[in-house]
């Protein structure tokens, strides 16, 4: 990153007044800050790396960044050098650049994201887990225990998508689509190669095949977009389904009108749970001049985006359950086994650009399953208001991750309202007492007009009487 970069970069931070999540300031008026290895370790952790530039001051109440300056660069410089050298777990060897902006002198430290096998990076004085830190948005904490255990498997073992397919053989690979693939490859560099033959060498450069303890195998990521037939024949792979409902309402407990356990390769997987969603969910027509104009109730490319995501990033290790696609009457739901992978955090998942399997993604960004590392996520953000939709809802939890596209009714709602709307679809009912525990803030005055809100677009309806008032889903 040059100068010009990190200017451009600090002048967005000015312009939201509070720092980026790949963006410290520090005021080091004082010298060099105590508290700063915990940004060097969340940075080290983080996908991307990060930026600190000492010779900015946060001020939080005022919410803006206050440009101060550097006068003792070289003994700044000095002791940041000795830290990331000598008392990390590991050697960090950052980029320092002297920055002129609005006649102050600053010093910005570029710090890189580690190698996996060193994650997580940890100050050596405090130890595993206090001494290792994440970046979550724009601040940093400390890491959790499941966190820690995550880096430390993903650190240690190979890429589960990279490891041998059981009880499957080079035969299962289908060569011709192979080919395409390195056809198609070629096209786009303007290589032409002198032949064509799928060999193991190949396939192996492609991270399809590799050769475990001396026998030539596929990889579960070879078998998984490349197998002839379905991979699920095989029983390791039986459970890389993805299984399709939709619903009459708004929950699980109501009529299922279509459903579907769509099978097959991958990219397969993709194609045929979008048909199922794009022919389950409503069009709308409108008069655009003389035209008339059908549209989905949804973006294709948010739909497209989502699912893609979730067969890409699903944790493979997880064969005790499926990923999930529910069509309800108010939004759509995807569910994928395994959480975020380490480093990736709701907050931040826009910016992030990692993936658990790393042959899968780059062999299904070169079949055009999926965009620039994080701009997918943004097509679905910029698409569902181009709709006029809420943006996506994402749940991260210790053993899985949902994403949620609001419909158009959920999209009527406040933020408070959908807090009461989420919890009664998990719960089938709310009473006004749990609302005012899931609001402790908000006058009982305005949860009345949330719930009646609620009702008067067909959301919820009343049940009981005085003081057994409940509300449950209106269908």
């Amino acid at each position: 990153m040059d100068t010009n970069s990190i200017i451009s970069l600090l002048s967005e931070a000015e312009t939201y007044g509070s720092e980026l999540p790949n963006l410290e300031c520090k005021d080091a008026r004082g010298g060099m800050p105590r508290d700063l290895w915990q940004v060097i370790s969340a940075f080290s952790q983080k996908p991307g790396g990060g930026i600190i530039i000492f010779g900015v001051a946060e001020d939080q109440r005022g919410k803006k960044l206050d440009i101060v300056g550097v006068t003792n660069i070289a003994e700044l410089q000095e002791r940041v050098s000795n830290l990331v050298a000598n008392e990390m777990s590991i050697t960090i060897r950052p980029e320092y650049h002297m920055v002129e902006y609005k006649q102050k002198t600053l010093l910005a430290i570029i710090i890189t994201e580690c190698p996996d096998q060193f994650k997580p990076c940890y100050y050596k004085s405090v130890g595993l887990p206090n001494g290792a830190y994440i970046r979550d948005g724009s601040t940093n904490r400390r890491i959790t225990d499941a966190e820690m255990r995550r880096f430390i498997e993903h650190a240690e073992q190979l890429k589960y998508d990279k490891q041998p397919a059981e009880q499957v053989t080079l035969d299962d690979i289908d060569k011709e689509k192979v080919k395409k693939l390195l056809l198609k490859k070629g096209q786009e560099t303007d290589r032409v190669a002198a032949s064509t033959e799928v060999n193991f060498q190949r396939m192996k450069n492609l991270a399809i095949a590799d050769e475990f303890k001396g026998i030539q195998l596929p990889t579960i990521a070879g078998v998984l977009i490349f197998a002839k037939n379905e991979p699920q024949q095989f029983p390791s792979f039986s459970r890389y389904i993805i299984r399709c409902v939709t619903y009459k309402g708004s929950s699980v407990s109501t009529a299922i009108i279509d459903k579907a356990d769509i099978r097959g390769t991958l990219d397969s997987q993709i194609d045929e749970t979008q048909k199922f969603i794009l022919r389950n969910i409503r069009t709308s027509a409108r008069i655009e001049g003389t035209k008339r104009i059908e549209r989905f109730d949804y973006p294709p490319q948010a739909i497209r985006e989502i699912v893609a995501n979730a067969v890409i990033h699903r944790d493979y290790k997880i064969t005790g359950t499926y990923t999930q696609v529910n069509v309800f009457e108010d939004r759509l739901e995807v569910f994928n086994p395994g959480c975020l992978p380490p480093g990736v955090t709701v907050e931040n998942i826009k910016y992030a650009q990692v993936s658990r399997n790393e042959v899968i993604a780059a062999l299904l960004k070169d079949m055009n399953y999926l965009e620039e590392y994080g701009r997918g996520i943004d097509i679905v953000f910029s698409s569902m208001k181009e709709y006029g939709l809420l943006d996506p809802i994402f749940k991260n939890t210790a053993n899985s991750f949902r994403v949620i596209l609001p419909g158009s009714r959920l999209s009527k709602l406040n933020e408070r309202q959908l807090i009461i709307w989420e919890h009664l679809v998990e719960k089938d009912k709310i009473t006004i007492k749990e609302c005012g525990i899931l609001l402790p803030d908000i006058p009982r005055t305005t949860i009345n007009y949330d719930l009646q809100k609620l009702q008067d677009i067909g959301l919820i309806r009343q049940a009981g009487e005085s003081i057994n008032t409940y509300y449950i889903p209106a269908f």
